[in-house]
């Protein structure tokens, strides 16, 4: 097995590759630029429909997806063997017309990965108005895409909405590769009124809490789902949690110790703009109609090829997560920020924060038994859409050649730490 990169951009501050593939997975990401770092001309909408959101995100994510695609197949793969994608946009009205080119033809038309869309914030170049990053499948022996769940949270066919939801779901709720298990980005809606009752805090009294309640029902949730997938949570490799209010985080971990008592699985919290529960921009509490978080998992069988091996360098952990774990041949990093329960630990301009990441980075890959060379995809979170330039040349020092898929989007602030303006996290193929 080998690390593979494909559609290599380096020009105008913006250094990566679209595709990265190690062994039988490739992980893509990007916006919607050339080779040489420009805004894409294929993604430019000409007027008089400049101004629409529905027309610059349709424009753009076909530019993504065409990309996309041509890499793919140039390794062996599709979008049919994507098997799982989330995808960032600025706003909540560029949801729309995502869905409807990245499920159109020639995309993820069937047989549709584990899914997570989410409102994040504005990227660079400026333009620029969503980045999907995915996870496909190389097909070989012992690996090929195969599509499961419980169908509980499943949306079915919902041909009102638009051709995209006219012969299946927009996506699954598990699909697994060889002993891989991935997860949708799973909420607490019952697709009909929004929130699940069963969720909801009641509005005439005190007691309870939305973001606890939400994470009881998703972990409770996932357990079933994994279960019918030959495995279970104490085989969790990484997590995702999209929060719209990071002050729950506290709420959230309490209920994570009692699902993950011992070794919990790595673990990225992002901060986010808005969930699709309103469809408006703005609202977060259940009173206004808003979920608080939606959570996207990574698991695997246990079998004589593949074991999860908890990776730690000793580092202070922010949170209930494991610094790393690797799983088969990738090694799956934590969200990576520059300081502890203190406050930062270096100065709190951009390059000093980055210095200090890529070298936790660093120290986390040579306990991972790999090295920074074999990085298949960096993501990074800033709270200044214009520090994405910073992470991009850090990067290139740190990878001179063959860099990895690199998904970058502000998020609002704060972040974890006070004063922290940029956290990044990794995934590194193990040979």
């Amino acid at each position: 097995m080998k690390r593979i990169v494909v559609d290599q951009v380096d020009g105008n501050g913006i250094y990566c590759s679209r595709l990265a593939a190690g062994g039988p997975f490739v992980f893509m990401a990007g916006v919607s630029v050339d080779e040489s770092g420009a805004f894409a001309d294929d993604a430019v909408v000409p007027a008089p429909y400049h101004l629409s959101p529905s027309a610059q995100v349709r424009y753009q994510t076909q530019s993504i997806w065409d990309r996309y695609r041509r890499g793919l197949e140039q390794l062996g793969s599709s979008c049919s063997d994507v098997v799982q994608v989330e995808q960032y946009i600025s706003r909540k009205a560029h949801a729309d017309g995502y869905l409807e080119v990245s499920r159109g033809p020639g995309f993820m038309e069937r047989g549709r990965p584990g899914s997570a869309l989410i409102a994040t914030g504005d990227f660079a170049p400026y333009q620029c108005v969503v980045n999907p990053t995915g996870i496909a499948v190389i097909p070989q022996e012992g690996y090929k895409k195969a599509i499961g769940g419980t169908g509980e949270q499943d949306p079915g066919k919902r041909p009102e909405f638009g051709d995209a939801y006219a012969e299946e779901p927009v996506y699954n709720e598990i699909v697994t590769a060889g002993d891989y298990v991935f997860t949708v980005g799973d909420w607490s809606s019952d697709y009909a009124t929004g929130i699940r009752s069963d969720v909801k805090a009641d509005d005439w009294i005190w007691w309870g809490n939305e973001a606890r309640n939400e994470t009881n029902f998703i972990l409770k949730t996932l357990a079933t789902r994994l279960e019918n997938a030959r495995t279970s949570l104490a085989n969790t490799v990484h997590c995702t949690v999209f929060l719209v209010d990071l002050a729950d985080l506290y709420e959230v971990d309490l209920v994570w110790k009692k699902f993950f008592p011992t070794d919990p699985p790595a673990r990225t919290v992002i901060p986010i703009r808005g969930l699709g529960t309103p469809r408006a921009e703005g609202p977060s509490t259940h009173a206004e109609g808003a979920m608080k978080m939606e959570s996207m998992f990574q698991s695997v069988r246990l079998s004589n090829k593949t074991s999860r091996d908890i990776v730690s360098t000793g580092a202070t952990i922010l949170g209930h997560e494991s610094e790393a774990i690797r799983a088969g041949h990738l090694l799956w990093t934590s969200s990576l920020i520059a300081g502890n329960e203190s406050g930062l630990v270096t100065s709190p301009d951009i390059q000093s924060q980055l210095t200090y990441l890529f070298a936790r980075l660093r120290d986390i890959c040579e306990a991972g038994k790999t090295s920074l060379d074999n990085l298949l995809r960096l993501r990074a979170y800033v709270t200044n859409p214009e520090d994405s330039y910073a992470i991009y040349a850090q990067l290139k020092q740190a990878v001179p050649s063959d860099p990895p898929a690199v998904c970058i989007t502000s998020v609002p602030a704060p972040l974890q730490v006070p004063n922290a303006t940029v956290m990044l996290d990794g995934v590194v193929f193990v040979p």
